[in-house]
């Protein structure tokens, strides 16, 4: 039986990990599965209700030489710009099905405070206009933005602003997944594609990633022993900090998507163990999983999903999280306003240099 999957991401819910077990199968894999990355440029031309033809011809020669490439595996396109988009993803389901006798759709989720804190720690601590735009939300509500470690700033920001200040790098905002996922388990039952839905792994939710993934695609999930691996793990605190602080101070930063080889690099000699205070983010965090509650148990059921994966940590209320923001604002703001500008400022210039530094080697 030809059968085709389309891994759709979305983006920060274990795309890398999953893409680099289909793209570099292991020996136990190799002869069951063939994964094809495929390009975002591409993948645009699918944003409309109907694509041109010469659009869609291109994805069914992709799909048609990859089949033939590999005869007798399961096929795997791969993207998580296809979660982003539900045009794309009906068009390519739809793309898909002429080529296969079962068309399956996998995506990954997780709890939305730790999708926040993800997508902050790999794209947004170094986007000049998101890290100003959180930064006047809280001075919008008479807070110090000085006074907050980047990550803190940002959920402050994203529970004082409204959902929309937490929406991703592109732009799109899809994190509320009683929504989001929703809409498109609708679009692909008009095609009668299922959508199959997975966690995560976190704390008390264990299951290997790429063996959950290979159960949901009908392979035998002992395969995943030999490519079980996190990928995309993040940077270290000191550094998404320092990095935020230097673009603050003017200083020039690689962006998102820039140089991630810096940064690659500089998690790997970072010594500097300072990070927020985890009890204040951890409450920040229960705030943002409480409000989802409700909506996340629904979504739960519908995709028969455990409830107790969304869980907060506990129940936090708008006005307990207010009060606790402006608590730790008032004692971090007790400090000598001196000795708080000086660590800053020695954290901008310490990424600099690093980045400097970094830019001159072999010159």
């Amino acid at each position: 039986m030809r059968r085709i999957v389309l891994h759709v991401g979305p983006g920060k819910c274990g795309s890398s990990s999953v893409q680099a077990a289909i793209l570099r199968p292991a020996t136990a894999l190799h002869d069951h599965l063939a994964g094809v990355l495929l390009q975002p440029a591409e993948l645009l031309g699918l944003d409309r209700e109907q694509p041109e033809a010469a659009v869609e011809d291109r994805f069914h020669r992709l799909i048609a030489r990859a089949q033939a490439d590999h005869p007798g595996k399961v096929l795997v396109l791969s993207h998580e710009m296809i979660f982003k988009m539900v045009p794309v993803l009906r068009n390519l389901a739809r793309i898909a099905r002429a080529h296969a006798d079962e068309v399956v759709v996998v995506a990954y989720v997780r709890r939305q405070s730790d999708f926040l804190v993800s997508a902050y720690g790999q794209w947004l601590f170094r986007a000049p206009a998101r890290i100003a735009e959180t930064a006047a939300v809280l001075r919008d509500h008479g807070l110090d933005p000085a006074l907050f470690w980047g990550v803190e700033r940002h959920l402050i920001a994203v529970l004082l602003g409204g959902w929309e200040v937490g929406r991703q790098l592109s732009g799109h905002l899809y994190f509320d997944w009683s929504s989001s996922v929703s809409e498109r388990a609708a679009a692909l039952a008009a095609l009668g594609v299922p959508l199959s839905v997975g966690l995560l792994p976190r704390p008390g939710f264990e299951r290997p990633l790429i063996a959950d993934f290979l159960a949901r695609i009908g392979l035998p999930a002992e395969f995943a022993a030999a490519v079980e691996q996190v990928r995309n793990p993040g940077f270290p605190p000191a550094l998404i900090e320092g990095v935020c602080a230097a673009i603050e101070a003017g200083y020039a930063m690689p962006g998102p998507g820039e140089h991630t080889d810096f940064f690659d690099f500089m998690g790997t000699v970072s010594a500097d163990g300072a990070g927020p205070n985890e009890t204040f983010l951890a409450q920040l965090k229960d705030r943002v999983d409480t409000a989802f509650a409700p909506a996340n148990a629904a979504f739960a059921r519908q995709f028969s999903l455990p409830v107790s994966y969304f869980a907060p940590r506990r129940q936090v209320t708008q006005a307990q999280a207010q009060d606790e923001i402006w608590r730790e604002g008032g004692v971090r703001a007790a400090l000598p306003e001196a000795l708080r500008q000086r660590e800053r400022a020695a954290r901008a210039a310490l990424a600099q240099m690093a980045w400097a530094a970094y830019r001159g080697r072999g010159a």
